[in-house]
C-alpha cells in the first residue's frame, strides 16, 4: 500500500484553532508512517476514549496547547503500534 506523511500535532485540528503553518509543516512534526496505520490511526482520532473525558481525541484537542496535541499525537502513534510504548 505505502507509506503516508503524518502530522503528529494533527493539521486539520490544530489549524482550525489558528496554529502557524509553519510549525504545522515543520519536519520536526511530519512523519511517515504505513498507509493503513495512517486510516487506523485516523480512526483513533474520531473514536470516544476515556482518557479524554470520554470524548474522541480530535474533540479533546479543541483549544488544546501545541504542547498537548503533540502529547496526544505521540500517544496516537504508540496506541496504533506506530512507536514502542
Amino acid at each position: 500500500m505505502g507509506y503516508d506523511i503524518h502530522h503528529v500535532i494533527e493539521q486539520a485540528t490544530a489549524a482550525a484553532d489558528g496554529s502557524d503553518d509553519e510549525i504545522i509543516d515543520d519536519s520536526d512534526n511530519l512523519v511517515s508512517i504505513p498507509t493503513l496505520k495512517h486510516w487506523k490511526l485516523n480512526s483513533w482520532y474520531q473514536t470516544k476514549n476515556a482518557e479524554f473525558g470520554g470524548q474522541p481525541p480530535r474533540q479533546y484537542l479543541k483549544g488544546k496547547s501545541l504542547e498537548e496535541r503533540r502529547r496526544v499525537g505521540l500517544e496516537g502513534l504508540k496506541d496504533i503500534g506506530v512507536l514502542a510504548p
